[in-house]
């Protein structure tokens, strides 16, 4: 929606990106409305008591969506009643209760209260409760030490008050806290703790950078470290096309699209790639300046890529502010994927039998341990569903009735698992069955556990090669 609202300021969408788009968005708004909580406010699993950091979230999502996709903005006006009533009399919001134990280094108070005004203020609220959340923002400021912190109150003043004093102050502030990256002629900003939503190491900076970046284009100031930024975002991105989470991936695009919004192509370019010696070009016209192009080197079936070191060279001939990802492939058999010693997270995922016929039915046992020194929130895990073979969802069932697992979903492919908390050395052990269509020789697909907010810390369990005769 971020995107297909600056194809339509800009004038370059099409009625085939607009279908596509637009259907997408309708699926997110679908989903995003289970997650409400009756009496108000938005949860991570949609039970009540409501999260008010979640709840100023779908605000502001709602609030992007409603930009270029009709929905019941009543939706928005309940979240907002919702958020103003839990509003203390000073103007700040109290953290919730169940994410004390997971800000490491955050003023839980100053976050929360950074976070909703600048939700509200973005969306359009403006009145005395915001008027008192800026103000005790301002009040406050000393209690913010980290990047992030500041990067939300800077947000939070800017939106409500871009010309004010402590607005300034921090913008000040923040410029003395970038960090210059020469070799990559990159800045970012480092947020040694976790962030809002549980991110850390590279993924909490990538936010942080991202929420900086906002702000700083709010402003108009620093026009320089916004450029140098906003090619840090690009150089963080994932081969996927995300920025690894939820909130980091939403924050990039903001700041990106946000960022090229200034510029508008006026003469065509072309960019010549060159890979050990072998040249392909892509031609960018300013019709089709905000069009992915992908280029790729490989002749027939065979990879032009070698193993290890790649002479890669990229040249412009033409001005253009298009962002260039370079991204690899590669296949590794299973018995050479490296194993680190102790990981975060440890999956398997047996099978009673490997052998079996139509008639019979297949029991699959999981363990999952979590070897974290710390408590964690939102762990995920991915099961495979083998080819050709249908899941009783019942354990699944009962383990959420039992509160063992806090939701689940499932396709035809792969069953999603939620888990909340997840304590040090917590092992979560369970299992589900599965009936085999018709007769076939498959290898199960991977089983994968992950942090959600910090999806670089994961494992996974080694296929299985299972056969289903009459």
């Amino acid at each position: 929606m971020l995107a297909l609202d600056y194809l339509r300021r800009s004038r370059r969408t099409t009625p085939e990106i607009e279908v596509k788009a637009l259907e997408y968005i309708n699926v997110g708004y679908q989903r995003l409305l289970t997650f409400e909580v009756a009496g108000g406010g938005f949860d991570w699993y949609g039970k009540a008591p409501a999260n008010t950091i979640l709840s100023a979230y779908a605000v502001l999502e709602f609030s992007d969506m409603a930009k270029v996709y009709e929905i019941d903005t009543r939706v928005i006006d309940r979240t907002r009643t919702w958020l103003l009533s839990q509003q203390k009399a000073d103007g700040s919001w109290a953290m919730p209760p169940r994410t004390a134990w997971s800000w490491t280094g955050l003023s839980g108070d100053f976050v929360v209260t950074s976070y909703v005004a600048w939700t509200l203020a973005e969306s359009g609220f403006r009145g005395k409760p915001l008027d008192l959340a800026t103000q005790w923002i301002r009040d406050h400021l000393d209690e913010a030490k980290d990047a992030y912190s500041r990067g939300l109150a800077m947000n939070a003043l800017v939106a409500a008050d871009p010309k004010g004093h402590e607005t300034s102050i921090l913008l000040q502030d923040l410029e003395s806290r970038k960090v210059d990256d020469a070799e990559s002629k990159t800045t970012r900003w480092n947020q040694d703790g976790k962030t809002a939503f549980y991110a850390q190491g590279d993924y909490a900076n990538v936010e942080t950078t991202a929420l900086v970046v906002n702000g700083l284009l709010r402003s108009g100031s620093y026009a320089n470290t916004i450029n140098r930024a906003l090619a840090y975002l690009a150089r963080m991105k994932h081969a996927n096309g995300t920025w690894g989470t939820t909130s980091a991936t939403i924050l990039s695009l903001r700041a990106i699209l946000q960022g090229m919004s200034g510029g508008e192509m006026t003469a065509p370019a072309t960019v010549r790639f060159t890979l050990n010696g072998a040249s392909r070009e892509a031609r960018i016209t300013p019709d089709q300046s905000d069009v992915l192009q992908i280029v790729a080197f490989r002749d027939g079936e065979r990879e032009l890529a070698i193993p290890g070191a790649n002479d890669v060279g990229i040249e412009t001939e033409g001005e253009t502010n298009s962002m260039v990802q370079v991204v690899a492939r590669s296949w590794i058999p299973w018995k050479d994927v490296p194993r680190e010693a102790r990981k975060p997270l440890d999956i398997a995922v047996t099978y009673d039998r490997t052998k079996l016929s139509k008639a019979d039915v297949l029991r699959a046992r999981v363990k999952m341990t979590y070897n974290g020194v710390e408590p964690t929130f939102m762990v995920c895990m991915d099961l495979g569903i083998p080819p050709a073979f249908v899941v009783d969802d019942g354990a699944f069932e009962k383990m959420v009735k039992e509160k063992r697992l806090d939701k689940f979903g499932m396709t035809a492919r792969q069953i999603t698992l939620y888990f909340g908390r997840i304590e040090p050395g917590q092992v979560v052990e369970f299992a589900y069955e599965l009936r085999a269509k018709y007769p076939v020789k498959v290898k199960t697909p991977k089983s994968t556990a992950y942090e959600y907010y910090a999806p670089d810390r994961r494992a996974e369990a080694e296929p299985v090669e299972l056969e289903v005769g009459e």
